[in-house]
């Protein structure tokens, strides 16, 4: 089950990267699956996660766009849209630091 989930995780790390504006969005379901991807999808789970920091670092620009404008214009949530992409990141931290956790009990159990 951990492998096919590691497999989801990064066929919808790679279809995220080439859709518009959903694609943000599809990285947090992308972290819930590598989350739970140890064992035998730990590498796949892995790749998952990178191909989503990049694309949130480097091929969202719509995502960063929109905190500039928003602290440029101010207002009430001004501040939660120029933390949405560093939530969106913590969240792919959090799910790589649960991979490795999971990860290393199921090797302790193993062993």
């Amino acid at each position: 089950m951990q492998k096919g989930l590691g497999i989801a995780a990064l066929v919808l790390s790679i279809i995220a990267m080439f859709v518009p504006f959903l694609g943000s969005w599809l990285t947090i379901l992308v972290a819930v699956f590598a989350a739970f991807a140890y064992g035998p999808g730990l590498a796949l789970a892995i790749a998952g996660i990178v191909i989503d920091l990049i694309h949130l670092f480097l091929f969202s620009p719509l995502l960063w766009a929109t905190g500039g404008v928003a602290a440029i214009a101010g207002g009430e949530g001004s501040r939660t849209f120029m933390a949405l992409p560093w939530i969106l990141i913590a969240i792919q931290a959090a799910a790589l630091l649960f991979l490795f956790i999971m990860n290393g009990k199921q090797k302790a159990t193993a062993a």
